[in-house]
């Protein structure tokens, strides 16, 4: 499925046909096609009705719960130890979530533009290290009790900007994606 970007045909990495033979040299240089490791997915984010019905509050809970939860996973080196720190970054990624879900604008009227991919850079998140941070949001709107009916507003937003944030590939195939449909019956267990 290539794709045209400024007039120019760009193949993703996964669709190279590795048991093709190697172009031979000969008098004519050779060419390799185009190529991008990913396209990222459109970003849906909530409707303002997301905050109206949480509020600011409910999710700064959120985000320190699944803050606390990453920082004892296996990706927990990616954020501050030192306590001090930690609740700086934290406090800092509850305005983004926050803003993003229909709040005021506490977030990049400081930061900026989010720019994830890159504000990652010096951290290496990995398809694996998005997957753990997503399962954690995941396990922290459960135990915060974030009321059902707003469960797919705000998947289908954090699930899509999670992939944003992988800046080294391990894998040439596609990014798992995790439609709410597919982790809807976790929030229907006891």
């Amino acid at each position: 499925m290539p794709v045209m970007i400024d007039g120019v045909n760009v193949q993703l990495f996964s669709e190279c046909d590795t048991n093709a033979p190697f172009p031979i040299a000969d008098e004519t240089p050779r060419r390799a096609q185009p190529k991008i490791d990913m396209i990222f997915p459109e970003v849906l984010f909530p409707s303002n009705q997301t905050y109206l019905a949480l509020g600011e509050a409910k999710i700064r809970e959120v985000v320190k719960v699944h803050h606390e939860l990453v920082r004892h996973s296996k990706i927990g080196h990616l954020y501050p130890q030192e306590e001090e720190a930690f609740i700086a970054a934290t406090t800092k990624i509850e305005d983004f979530f926050v803003q993003m879900l229909g709040g005021k604008d506490l977030y990049t009227s400081v930061q900026g533009h989010p720019r994830l991919r890159d504000r990652h850079f010096p951290f290496e998140v990995s398809e694996t290290g998005r997957d753990i941070w997503l399962m954690s949001f995941r396990k922290a709107l459960k135990q915060c009790a974030v009321p059902k009916e707003l469960l797919p507003e705000i998947w289908t937003w954090v699930e899509s900007i999670s992939i944003r944030m992988i800046n080294r590939r391990t894998s040439m195939e596609m990014v798992k994606r995790y439609p709410y449909e597919s982790i809807q019956s976790y929030f229907d267990a006891q």
